[in-house]
This record gives C-alpha cells, sequence and structure tokens, in this order.
C-alpha cells in the first residue's frame, strides 16, 4: 500500500511536467507511456503476477467445483443427505447423513460409509483433474486435499440469518473451529505441514475413526487411485486442540477415477 501511495502520490506527479525529464533522458516519454499502458484500468496498478494467481485458482476451483457437483447428483441417488460446498480460495465441502434426516427411509451406517468412501474417490478425482490442468494454467500450482474425520453426532439446525444447516452447541461448535485450524497443522517432532502437493490428509481423533478410513485407503490402493504406503501421523497440538492423529496418503495423478453409478451395488466394501 505504501509503495502505491508513493507512486500515485510523488512519482506520478512528475510525469505532467515532462519537459523538466527530457534533459536527462531523451526517452523518457517513451518510457512513461509504457508504465501507463501497463496499469490495470481499475486498481490504477500493475499486478501481472496477482493476477495470474487468481486466475489459476479460478481456473482449479471451477474445475473442481464443477466435478463434485456432477458427481454429488449421483450420490444423492444412491442416498439422500444433505450436502454443503464452499469455494475461496479452495473447494469445501461438507457432508450431513443420518437417521433424524430422513422422512420415509430407513437409515443404515453402510450409507454412511459408503458416503466416505465416495467423498475419497471424488478427492482423488479432483486430484487427478488439477493435474491435468496444468499446461493450462498461469502458473504452475499443486492441490492439497484434507478430510476432517466427525463420528459423534451433531445437533445442526436452520440458520434463516446465513440460509442453510448450522451447528449448534459447544461440541458441535468445536468441529468447526478444528475445520479452520486444521490446514495449518504440522507433524509431532518434525514441524512439517501435514497438508502436502498431490497427497490426501485424513485428520481424525478417535482410533475407531482412523481404522475406519485405513480400510477404506486400502480399499482405494488397490484400485490404484492412490499409490505408496499409509502414512500414518501424531499432530502437533493446536489452539484448543489436543492428540489429534492423521492418515496420508498420495494420489494417483496419472489415473483417472471411475466413481460408481446409482444401479451399481450400494457396498463398495
Amino acid at each position: 500500500v505504501q509503495v502505491l501511495e508513493f507512486l500515485h502520490q510523488d512519482v506520478e506527479q512528475c510525469f505532467d511536467t515532462l519537459d523538466s525529464f527530457k534533459n536527462y533522458d531523451a526517452g523518457i516519454s517513451k518510457k512513461i507511456e509504457s508504465y501507463r499502458s501497463s496499469l490495470d484500468p481499475q486498481r490504477r496498478s500493475i499486478h501481472r503476477q496477482r493476477k495470474e494467481y487468481d486466475e489459476s485458482i479460478n481456473l482449479i476451483n471451477d474445475t473442481i467445483s464443477a466435478y463434485i457437483d456432477r458427481e454429488q447428483e449421483t450420490a444423492q441417488r444412491i442416498f439422500p443427505h444433505y450436502f454443503e460446498k464452499n469455494v475461496t480460495d479452495g473447494v469445501d465441502h461438507q457432508i450431513y447423513i443420518g437417521a433424524s434426516m430422513l422422512d420415509k427411509q430407513k437409515f443404515d451406517l453402510m450409507y454412511l460409509k459408503n458416503l466416505r468412501l465416495w467423498q475419497l474417490m471424488v478427492l482423488c478425482g479432483s486430484a487427478y483433474l488439477t493435474e491435468q490442468l496444468k499446461p493450462d494454467l498461469n502458473l504452475n500450482l499443486d492441490t492439497a486435499h484434507l478430510v476432517a474425520v466427525q463420528e459423534t453426532a451433531q445437533t445442526i439446525s436452520f440458520d434463516y440469518n446465513e440460509k442453510q444447516l448450522a451447528m449448534k452447541g459447544s461440541y458441535d461448535v468445536r468441529y468447526e473451529i478444528m475445520k479452520k485450524r486444521i490446514d495449518k497443522a504440522k507433524i509431532k517432532n518434525s514441524g512439517d505441514r501435514l497438508t502436502q502437493p498431490g497427497k490426501i490428509a485424513i485428520v481424525y481423533s478417535q482410533t475407531r475413526e482412523g481404522s475406519e478410513y485405513e480400510k477404506y485407503l486400502e480399499y482405494l490402493l488397490a484400485k490404484e487411485y492412490l499409490i505408496d504406503n499409509i502414512e500414518r501421523l501424531d499432530l502437533e497440538d493446536l489452539q484448543g486442540l489436543y492428540s489429534l492423529k492423521a492418515l496420508r496418503v498420495s494420489v494417483n495423478l496419472s489415473r483417472p477415477v471411475e466413481l460408481p453409478r446409482p444401479e451399481e451395488n450400494l457396498s463398495f466394501l
């Protein structure tokens, strides 16, 4: 901000007194014109790198968002659930499912497991698609993927101000806080960031959650959507969050993902 103010208020003011510059540089007129033609007309500044970054992020977000929307229509036909998606500097989505959200259908834990596996398959597909986008990006950006596991039943209600379902209660709010903080989580005793390019990280707090997701990852490794070994990690404590653990594995960026269709067998495992 200070640099821009200096350019606008001090440097550019001198351009109007062009005659005084000619004694120093005969080509100053061309240089001033080149500077002015490079400015963004709305921001009155040169922000080429910022523009390239924004355009690359937007292309990645649009591609992933459209892909998730398309696959989400199929997932709803497999079993109805509440799905929420937000797009900022990345794409964030949440899935809510349970007996209390159903009218006539009967709920079974099999559906929850199927949707959890579906979510991981979508992340694999997203990683593959963004890898294919790289030749079209202004900047060579990588993507990292993160899952927050929540097994305990949550209390949610419709927020008329936000026009969406929202968490209620102190324990439920803790989950919202966890989602916002774990993207900066680091591995204990190493200081390395949990999220890494081309990898999926799964953060959990209960041992049974980790065991369940290990089965999903083993299934995806067998399908060759994932590669390398599963990393089992302890995370450094975050503000208000302690003893979190994580699983991490690399995505096979050269293999497209085929998600199940509604007419196929619902039980993936």
